[in-house]
C-alpha cells in the first residue's frame, strides 16, 4: 500500500492527476480527482450531492451528480475495481510531469 495521498509524498509533483480546463488552463485551487474504478467514489459523490442540495445548488446539478455515482457503480461492476492507494505503476510523461511541477495544489 502507498500509505497516503500522492500530493503528500514529496518529489515535487503534488498530485496524481493534472486537471485541465477546456481552455487548457489549470485550476489554481487544490483539487481531488475520483474515478469510477475507485470503490469509495460513489459514496463521495453522493455526500457531495447531499451538501450541494443543502447549499441550494441547482436541483438538476444535484441529480446529475447522483446519477454520476450510479454510473460509477455500474462501470465498476462491469469492469473492475481500482486500487487508488496503490504505489505508482506507470511511467510519467516528461511533458505532463513538467507541467505538474508548475501547478500549486
Amino acid at each position: 500500500m502507498m500509505g497516503g495521498l500522492w500530493r503528500n509524498l514529496g518529489g515535487g509533483i503534488r498530485s496524481k492527476f493534472l486537471v485541465l480546463r477546456r481552455d487548457s488552463s489549470v485550476p489554481e485551487w487544490p483539487y481531488f480527482v475520483m474515478g469510477a474504478a475507485d470503490p469509495a467514489a460513489p459514496a463521495g459523490l453522493r455526500a457531495y450531492a447531499d451538501v450541494a442540495e443543502q447549499e441550494g445548488m441547482d436541483p438538476q446539478y444535484v441529480a446529475d451528480v447522483r446519477a454520476t455515482a450510479d454510473r460509477f457503480e455500474a462501470w465498476r461492476e462491469e469492469n473492475h475495481t481500482g486500487d487508488p492507494d496503490a504505489p505508482q505503476h506507470r511511467l510519467d510523461d516528461p511533458e505532463v510531469a513538467a507541467r505538474m511541477l508548475e501547478v500549486v495544489v
